[in-house]
């Protein structure tokens, strides 16, 4: 079977949907759950957002088999990335606030009060700088 570009794409929005459902269960059913219930229903959570990505770079590859690239092609790229560096900005911004906020996550996992506090800060300071 081989697939196109949008049925990967498609495939890895739906296996990462899943690994996101999957996790909200695990959570919502912590209780009832046993450890070792609790680790395979990870270990699958984990293995689906895995094969979404694996999913991902196989789509990219697709996309990339599917289009006769020319330096035209190639220009109106280029141009249209220069258009988009206001979303990229944004992205970075979403970046900077995910860094921020696993390294709060780690902080209080590893309970030191100092590293809680400065990743505190940090994830407010990623929150609030401005988007320019």
């Amino acid at each position: 079977m081989k697939l196109t570009s949008e049925e990967a794409f498609e495939l890895s929005r739906r296996f990462r949907e899943l690994s996101v459902e999957l996790g909200n269960f695990r959570f919502s059913k912590w209780k009832e759950l046993s450890p070792a219930q609790r680790r395979t229903t990870e270990d699958a959570e984990w293995s689906l957002l895995n094969a979404s990505s694996d999913m991902i770079t196989s789509a990219v590859g697709i996309v990339l088999d599917e289009t006769e690239t020319s330096f035209q092609k190639l220009q109106g790229s280029t141009n249209k990335a220069k258009r988009a560096i206001q979303t990229l900005k944004t992205v970075r911004k979403v970046i900077n606030i995910a860094t921020a906020a696993v390294g709060l996550a780690a902080a209080i996992i590893s309970r030191d009060p100092g590293a809680i506090a400065k990743n505190a800060k940090g994830l407010f300071s990623a929150a609030t700088e401005d988007d320019t």
